[in-house]
């Protein structure tokens, strides 16, 4: 009998072991920091270089400076210089395609310098939020501009800047320019110069220079649309010990400009073809350089710095393992989710997007809400996420008067430290990008959308078709950081009729035909990644029944028709969709517990108690899986051999009464 003990103990821990694992899965240490915290200190860590911050759309080869939160005050606040600021957020499209402006402008007055730097800050940065936050950055980009001196204190944000072409902006610089009150020494003087000034005049306002100047250059502003040119030759030449601008305006005169040499007090008209910077910079040039004074060309570019040719181990490690992941996203195709995607956007969400906002309140506040009431429903975290998840939501309903944005930080990441451990993820996996900036959190955001309408269709928790849509809607109206790409996305669900839907599967469809026209729309756009070109998707090898030849008028939905005689088959495509996008096809790849996904929340019935049901999804691979078949076959036959063992001896050892008759 001891022999079979010891089958049956062995047997049992054979057919054990999976679920044990599975069971043990997200089990961490609250006392340390989580992997995430411990990467993200890292990642901050490495970044660290000067003070300076060198991801995001700019770097040391642009003439912007890049600013983090903390140096931003240290280098704007009490500088004697003013300063151009652009909050930017590296996954805004928008903000993506205006990067080459915002470094053109950088370029063209690097001359002005020392009286004014262009510099810019990525709020998406984790340590950046809090100062975003503080300085009331609501939309991306935001231009901010700081006078000399510039104090800090409440409500010292910058004064703003509206405008966005390059013109505009320089000429809201020059009008704020115009209008510092404490002058550091060498700030220029743009007063225009009075009608009846004598010429002895002209120079004697710039006695107090080392060299005093040899020609004075009068520039007569008459534009009826008003300009700022003078203004922009005066800062141009301000390191021209040689020459002094003055800029007039002379109603009785047309636009142009004229020298007047010190020597002789004698006056030259200088003709220029067309009253802009450019003509006007080079005529005064060519007129200095034909008296044998050289005006310097400023570089267009910052100097580069030396990049260090020391690798660290870590880091090229850590290259390695990034590198394996993105060949096997690659092997496993696009038709797969990644659950570190749909964490990393979730994450993005609640503590960069949501905690931009001072004071979240009246339709921002429903539209928080309902946003977490579907990643409460649907949302596949571990039980300890779904209790974050109603902890931060029961926090935002007790609070009905409003919620103080630094208040909402701080509570979330409370709540998260209480419920150690929650994220598995620190990277993306499916929605990675060959560059910074690129897909990422607009990826996730799409993929998390697209996951809760599935589930909403998949569950009976609710009948409101709109549930995830309504959503959506208001999380992008009202927190989504690229405001153009907001309204981009309230015009296209007003055409496309968002609030008509009527069933949930619609809703599913709804979402994707939306997605697919955006692709459409920014096919080829600054935003698009070259190795994830914007497709319609799903493609033709990934899904061929999707595709049907297109019969003539037998629609007019002109979001379902696709080139080359084709259209959309729904009903293949929502077969489609609601596999994809199945809790079970969740992939693990790229997550840090051992590549164990969170426990499926099946609905008991009531309110919203969850009761956990273990469900294995992709956890375990092909191999996995037949060895576990081999090792279940072995323990059934090692059972069956050990009972015949037992009943064999039995039935040798039993005796019966006509034996032991026959024996008497």
């Amino acid at each position: 009998m001891s022999r079979f003990k010891i089958l049956l103990a062995v047997g049992g821990a054979l057919l054990l072991l999976p679920s044990t694992e599975i069971h043990g899965a997200n089990i961490r240490s609250g006392g340390e920091p989580s992997l995430y915290e411990q990467h993200l200190f890292k990642r901050q860590a490495a970044k660290q270089n000067d003070g300076q911050q060198t991801s995001g759309l700019y770097d040391e080869n642009d003439s912007v400076i890049s600013l983090t939160a903390g140096n931003l005050k240290e280098r704007v606040f009490q500088q004697p210089h003013a300063s151009l600021v652009e909050f930017y957020n590296s996954y805004c499209g928008f903000c993506r395609r205006y990067a080459p402006i915002w470094k053109q402008l950088a370029s063209d007055i690097l001359g002005w310098q020392k009286l004014v730097k262009v510099t810019a800050l990525d709020c998406s940065q984790d340590e950046n939020n809090a100062i975003c936050r503080e300085f009331e950055v609501m939309a991306y980009p935001t231009i901010r501009f700081f006078a000399p001196y510039y104090e800090d204190g409440a409500q010292k944000i910058g004064d703003a800047i509206t405008a966005h072409a390059e013109t505009e902006v320089i000429n809201a610089l020059i009008g704020h320019m115009h209008n510092v009150t404490q002058k550091p020494p060498g700030w220029p003087d743009f007063t225009p110069m009075i009608d009846n000034a004598s010429k002895s005049e002209l120079f004697a306002t710039t006695e107090s220079r080392t060299v005093p100047p040899k020609y004075a250059y009068i520039i007569n502003e008459n534009e009826t649309n008003g300009t700022t040119v003078g203004s922009q030759i005066i800062l141009d030449f301000i390191d021209t010990p040689s020459a002094v601008i003055k800029r007039t305006k002379d109603l009785t005169q047309p636009s142009g400009l004229r020298a007047i040499i010190r020597e002789t007090m004698s006056e030259v008209p200088l003709p220029v073809d067309e009253f802009n910077r450019e003509k006007l910079a080079a005529a005064i040039r060519r007129h200095l350089n034909e008296h044998h004074i050289s005006v310097t060309e400023v570089s267009t570019k910052s100097t580069n710095k030396e990049s260090s040719t020391d690798q660290n181990i870590s880091e090229i490690m850590e290259r390695k393992q990034e590198e394996a992941l993105r060949a096997k996203v690659k092997e496993l195709g696009p038709a797969v989710i990644y659950q570190a995607d749909l964490e990393e956007a979730l994450k993005f969400a609640l503590y960069h997007e949501v905690t931009r906002f001072k004071k979240i309140d009246g339709e921002r506040l429903l539209a928080l809400q309902r946003f977490l009431n579907v990643l409460v429903r649907y949302f596949p975290f571990n039980e300890n996420g779904i209790k974050f998840l109603k902890e931060v939501r029961q926090f935002v309903l007790n609070s009905e008067e409003g919620i103080d944005g630094d208040d909402f930080a701080s509570n979330v990441k409370q709540i998260e430290l209480n419920r150690a451990s929650i994220f598995a993820s620190n990277r993306w996996m499916g929605c990675a990008s060959s560059k910074d900036g690129l897909r990422r959190y607009p990826c996730g955001l799409w993929t998390l959308f697209h996951y809760l309408t599935v589930q909403a269709a998949e569950s009976e928790m609710s009948t409101d078709p709109l549930e995830v849509l309504q959503a959506m809607h208001g999380f992008i109206k009202y927190f989504f950081g690229c405001s153009d790409c907001s309204n981009h996305f309230q015009q296209m669900a007003s055409r496309n009729k968002i609030w008509n839907v009527t069933s949930k599967d619609d809703a599913v469809l709804w979402l994707w035909a939306s997605h697919n026209e955006v692709n459409r729309r920014l096919a080829g756009d600054a935003t698009e990644d070259p190795e994830h070109p914007k497709i319609q998707f799903p493609p033709a090898e990934v899904c061929p029944l999707c595709r049907k030849t297109l019969l003539t008028n037998h629609h007019n939905h002109q979001q379902y028709t696709l080139d080359g005689g084709n259209e959309w088959d729904l009903l293949q495509v929502l077969a489609f969709l609601k596999n994809m996008y199945n809790f079970a096809n969740r992939s693990p790849v790229g997550l840090q517990d051992d590549g164990i996904l969170p426990q499926k929340m099946a609905y008991s019935g009531t309110g919203e108690n969850f009761q956990t049901n273990r469900i294995f999804g992709n956890v375990l691979n092909e191999m996995d899986i037949r060895m576990g078949a081999l090792l279940y076959v072995a323990c059934i036959v090692m059972l069956l051999i050990a009972v015949k063992m037992v009943v064999k001896r039995g039935y040798r050892k039993k005796m019966y009464a006509h034996d032991i008759l026959g024996k008497v």
